[in-house]
Formats: C-alpha cells, structure tokens, sequence
C-alpha cells in the first residue's frame, strides 16, 4: 500500500471532509480576495502562547506552547509540547506530551539572559520538527520600542509524536544552527497531507522568518532545504532566497545575510508563518503587531492588528487583502491551521493578553475567504 493510501485510510477515519484533494493541480490560482474573522473560541484548561498546529501522520494536531503550563496544568515550562485532539476544529481538546524540562521551566533564564522560545513547527514525512530560539523579554531587551528580540535559532525532532527530541537544549544553545538574528524565527510552510508539486513542495521544505522579533517584527525572508536533508538537521543544507526567478538556483545563497526580504512592512511583522490552501492553490499569511509599538509598552497588550496577506508563490509577491483589529484580548502570533481546510474557510491557533487567563490559551479563530 504507497503511503499516500494509508494516510487517505487514516484521514477517513479522522475527518475526511477536511482534506483536499490529492490530485488538486499545481500552480498558482485565483488570488484571495477578502477575509473575515469570526469569534474566537478558547479550548479549556490549558494556558500558554505561540501555538502552532503541525498535523502528524497519526491524524492528530501538535503544538508547542510558550510561557506554559500545558494542559490540565502539566507543569512550568519555558516550552512544551502538546497533542490537540478532535474532529471539529470548534470542539478541540488537548493533553501536553512534553514539558521539556531540559529547555527550563517559564521564564527561566540562561546565562545570556533569555529564555527559550519557539517558533515553526510541522509534520513532514512521519517526523515532527520544531523551532526553538532565545529570547529575552521586552522590558529587558533594550529595544527601543520595547520588543522581544531572538536569536540563536536550531531546529529538533522528534520520530515517536514528541516523547522525545533531538538536539538537546545544551546543544541548541552552545551550537545553534542559525546563529544572529536574520533567521532566528522561521516557520515551515504548510502544506498539510496533500503531496502537492507546487513550488517544488514534494523536494524542498521552505520556511520563513522575520528579522528576529517575537513582536512587531520589520521583514520576512524565506530559506528552504531539500526535504530529504532537513532531518539531518544542519544548517549547511539550507539556501536563502536573494530575489529574482526562485527557479534558478543563483536566486538562493547559502548565507542567511544574502537574503532579500519577500515581505517588508517595518513595525508590522511579528513572527509567524504561511499555509498552502489547496483549493485555492495559493499561500495565505497572518501578519500581526501591536499598535503602541512592543508588547510590554504599558497596555500595548490590550490590542492587536492582524494583516492578511496571499500570495502565488511563498516568494511572493505578497499582497495585503485584509486587516482585523482585536481589543481588549490583544490576540497574537497567530497561525493558520493545515488541517480543517475548506474552499470558504481555515482556522487559527493564538492566544490573547498573557495577563488575562481568561485569554491567555489556545485559541481558534475561524477566518472566511472569499
């Protein structure tokens, strides 16, 4: 039985109606006009940021949390990571498989003064890979608008749903894998189960990252690697994409510095990342900050702007289509969900004002396209 067939058996079993189409052509489709966010709906017992769903060959979601206790109070972490659970994407449930006590628990700091972060997280060909950074918190960063900065970027994995993990924080943080802050905040492209060729989706894995921002980032570069080599998990394997026709390989660079931005918005840009809409045949991306500048500016994180953007290539061009405004619950670092996919409608993992338990856990957005 190919492997495309054993998860089709296994989608079945999970929420078919969900999946789109295997066979749904390549290329870049009609441009997404409009979307709308409908009303949050929180999951509860369960507190954290930054999630982000990596859809497993299992069927099920995972995510990591930030700033965490996982669900049902699984314990202090700096990050953890968890399993979410159901068929429809307004009734979900969850339960935290890791607290990756290596990484420390919430706000621990290191001797360089941050904290351990994530960013991307995705399913790709039976194993889970995740981003993890450091971080230091806005009211010590130093910046003058008061954002929390990253750096030190490295990939981990995980071959049993996230029991366990390679590369170990000591080795993240002695020898990360993108050093500075040009890529310390990359999140994989999603392409969900479909093995779709567009944009050479079935050999590379791209990921995008903005200038090493948890908020209010200024610009988005895109890196990619052969996906057959991001399990080895080294840098060396990964090119940057520098501008012009993303088909010839003199348009990537091996160093993260050649990148030229997809995505320039200064202020605008905190760290997230893109999904592939298989009916559609195009990328959408959730652009987020905060209007009175960082974060932890007094009140800043009462609201919160959501830019969307689509576009024909994860090179771009980038086209703005769409603003959403959140107050007082301040939603941010959202993350567009691979599975649940219809022609009119996606979901969004976030999470609101960490001051505020009430918000402050996962959350899913419905957004209607149109």
């Amino acid at each position: 039985m190919s492997q495309w067939n054993r998860r089709q058996i296994l989608a079945a079993a999970v929420g078919a109606p969900w999946i789109a189409s295997a066979s749904a052509p390549a290329g870049a489709g009609s441009p997404i006009r409009t979307v709308r966010a409908g009303s949050p709906v929180p999951l509860a017992d369960n507190s954290g940021d930054t999630w982000v769903a990596a859809w497993a060959d299992d069927g099920n979601l995972y995510s990591p949390s930030d700033d965490t206790e996982g669900f049902h109070k699984a314990g202090s972490a700096n990050v953890a990571f968890n399993r979410i659970d159901g068929s429809d994407p307004l009734k979900l449930s969850g339960v935290t498989v890791n607290t990756m006590p290596d990484f420390g628990k919430g706000s621990a700091r290191g001797p360089d003064g941050c904290t351990w972060k994530s960013s991307g997280c995705a399913s790709i060909d039976g194993v889970l890979y995740w981003v993890v950074a450091r971080h230091k918190y806005g009211e010590e960063s130093g910046d003058a608008s008061r954002r929390q900065p990253a750096s030190n970027a490295s990939i981990i994995k995980s071959t049993d749903f996230g029991k366990t993990w390679t590369r170990p924080a000591k080795q993240n943080y002695d020898a990360p894998m993108f050093p500075g802050s040009r890529f310390a905040t990359p999140y994989f492209i999603e392409y969900g189960h479909d093995r779709t060729t567009a944009d050479g989706a079935d050999r590379y894995v791209y990921a995008i990252s903005n200038n090493g921002f948890w908020d209010n980032g200024d610009d988005m570069v895109l890196g990619r690697v052969r996906r057959n080599r991001i399990g080895a998990l080294n840098a060396s394997d990964w090119k940057f994409f520098t501008g012009g026709d993303a088909a010839r390989d003199a348009s990537w660079s091996s160093k993260s510095a050649d990148a030229k931005p997809v995505l320039d918005q200064r202020g605008k840009l905190g760290m997230t990342g893109a999904v592939y809409l298989h009916a559609q045949r195009r990328y959408l991306l959730a652009g987020w900050y905060y209007p009175a500048g960082g974060g932890k500016i007094k009140d800043a994180c009462t609201k919160t702007v959501w830019d969307f953007y689509e576009a024909a290539h994860p090179w771009g061009p980038w086209t703005r289509i769409g603003s959403q405004e959140f107050s007082p619950q301040g939603y941010y670092s959202p993350e567009i969900c691979p599975k649940f996919q219809t022609a009119g409608r996606v979901y969004v993992f976030t999470a609101g004002n960490w001051n505020n338990p009430d918000v402050y856990r996962l959350t899913v957005v419905p957004l209607d396209l149109a």
